[in-house]
């Protein structure tokens, strides 16, 4: 089983009660091909950076996150079913990868703030007779 995360771009003239319908088919239908530990976040509507050619006149989307598990097989019987439907503006699968949180990849002792005047090569500190 790998994990997945799937970003749609829902229609925003169907209002709260129909995206939110639309998200619970898209992930019975996650289930219904095997996928399991479904997870989804709302991000709420949001204003699209280009024209989307499949939604004439559309400058907003309702951005849908879904994060699951499946066999690899799924995310393109997944993507064949989002591509018929038409309340789905845009859509993207992809693999999630797992980030360390930002404490634990810095390694080493943290940098010191230091003054412009205080920085000295190690030839001029050799001079000044300190070690």
């Amino acid at each position: 089983m790998n994990a997945y995360e799937l970003i749609l771009l829902l229609d925003p003239k169907l209002g709260e009660e129909k995206i939110g319908l639309a998200g619970t088919k898209i992930e019975e239908k996650i289930k219904a091909l095997g996928g399991s530990e479904i997870k989804t976040e709302k991000w709420g509507m949001r204003k699209l950076a280009s024209i989307v050619k499949k939604a004439k006149g559309i400058t907003q989307a309702y951005y849908v996150l879904i994060r699951f598990q499946s066999a690899p097989n799924l995310p393109a019987e997944l993507k064949a079913f989002l591509k018929v439907n038409e309340n789905v503006v845009r859509y993207f699968v992809s693999k999630a990868v797992e980030v360390a949180p930002v404490e634990e990849r810095i390694e080493g002792k943290p940098l010191e703030a230091v003054n412009v005047g205080e920085i000295k090569s190690l030839e001029e500190e050799a001079e000044l007779g300190k070690p």
